[in-house]
């Protein structure tokens, strides 16, 4: 009776998994896959460490110089220089700046490693950090001025950390799991703790790349997890954004630039929101592999638009908020170009031998990657500069509008920020402990 019904381990997936390995046997070709020299680990190394280089060479103007009287609203930067004016001797003014360039050369490889985690394409990574690297506006050319020149250095560091908070967000919204909740809310904290506005962009960018997940299906519970990142993270910095004090900062004084940019928002998005949201759906639902796409051109029209509204994406119009739409505009141009060199290789409607138009394909990038290199060589003079000296844990610190109206909500409000870190502390280390017990 028995004889003909298939064992549980007879499943069609392992029956087809069988007749290809006989195939494959049969034909005397080997099982082994060789990856190609562009996509090994060396390879990928080398090309990092370039972008290194490259982002070095650009700023070592700086080194040896002071920052500028930076006002800072979270004690992360202010910690690290502290720690090193301790260990190094130098002047708090120094370090600030070395804390600076060390944030700055840490950018190429945090967005390097979140764009290849969307992608899954080490060209597309490299291509939109060199684009990213480009010592003119809207590129690095903010990204310097701002921080190494200008007094949002705080705002600059935070888009550092940034990548790779959107990495665990990423991780944690498609799969779940506590490491990935972990990494997501640790480093979520450590943008709104190194910078407010800085957070303000990490949760425009978290909630897109959400929206494209919940475009994929399994809409409700990656809503949840996304919420949860969002509620863990805020606990986690209670301490120092009590939630008295979080509020009043929002309906008081101090909210008043966001409010003026969300009332000039507000026309435009009322307008523009349900149509993108429509075209997103349209164009992009269960459609993973569109999902970089997506993902890029949304990051591109919500921050034009922002910095339209916030002051204007051209030089003569300096908006805060060009540094994030210089780095969605490389994603998107770095997918275009790839994505162009795929079709002149890969397009068979193009009459030319397959040989000839792989030929073509690597002379195109090549030749992109040459122009790339030249503009930041030849742009960097602009950044030559003479160095200059400028002259308690926080006694040094230019402490900003939101740091001096946070510190008249002590007391009881911060002991109630306090205890809500605490609780959310207590709380991820149960989640930790019980997921190690069920391993």
């Amino acid at each position: 009776m028995d004889a003909g019904i298939p064992k549980e381990s007879e499943t069609i997936a392992s029956k087809r998994s069988k007749r290809l390995a006989e195939k494959i046997g049969r034909s005397g070709v080997s099982g082994v896959v060789f990856r190609s020299w562009k996509n090994n680990r060396f390879t990928e190394t080398f090309a990092v460490v370039i972008l290194l280089i490259v982002n070095l060479y650009s700023i070592y103007p700086f080194f040896g110089t002071s920052a500028s009287d930076a006002f800072f609203s979270g004690p992360v930067i202010p910690i690290l220089a502290k720690a090193f004016v301790i260990l190094s001797g130098h002047s708090f003014s120094n370090s600030v700046q070395i804390i600076n360039i060390v944030f700055f050369l840490g950018f190429p490889i945090s967005l390097y490693l979140f764009i290849r985690s969307i992608t899954d394409r080490k060209l597309i990574s490299v291509l939109a950090v060199s684009i990213a690297s480009l010592t003119t506006y809207p590129f690095a050319e903010t990204r310097i001025s701002t921080s190494l020149l200008g007094v949002d250095a705080a705002h600059i560091a935070s888009l550092t950390i940034i990548p790779i908070a959107l990495i665990g967000l990423l991780n944690f919204v498609k799969r779940g799991g506590v490491n990935n909740l972990m990494i997501a809310v640790v480093f979520a904290a450590l943008v709104a703790l190194t910078s407010p506005f800085g957070f303000l962009t990490y949760a425009i960018f978290a909630g897109i790349i959400s929206f494209s997940e919940l475009l994929l299906g399994g809409g409700r519970l990656k809503l949840a997890r996304f919420l949860t990142i969002l509620i863990v993270s805020g606990g986690l910095t209670s301490f120092w954004y009590n939630p008295s004090f979080f509020f009043w900062m929002i309906i008081g004084p101090l909210g008043e630039n966001i409010r003026f940019t969300v009332s000039k928002l507000f026309p435009i998005t009322f307008f523009t929101l349900p149509l993108l949201g429509a075209f997103g759906y349209l164009m992009f639902d269960r459609k993973p592999t569109l999902q970089p796409l997506f993902i890029a051109s949304f990051f591109s029209i919500t921050y034009a638009i922002i910095s339209l509204a916030g002051g204007g994406i051209f030089p003569s119009h300096p908006s805060r908020y060009v540094p994030e739409f210089g780095v969605s505009m490389s994603l998107i141009l770095s997918i275009v170009i790839v994505k162009l060199s795929d079709f002149i290789k890969l397009d068979e409607r193009i009459s030319l031998a397959k040989t000839t138009r792989s030929v073509f394909s690597n002379t195109f990038l090549v030749l992109v990657f040459f122009l790339l290199g030249f503009s930041i060589v030849s742009e960097r003079s602009k950044f030559e500069m003479e160095k200059k000296d400028v002259l308690g844990v926080w006694d040094e610190v230019e402490k900003g509008e939101i740091w001096e109206s946070r510190e008249k909500f002590s007391g009881g409000h911060s002991v109630w920020g306090y205890s809500v870190t605490g609780l959310t502390i207590i709380g991820l280390g149960v989640l930790v402990r019980n997921s190690k017990k069920r391993m």
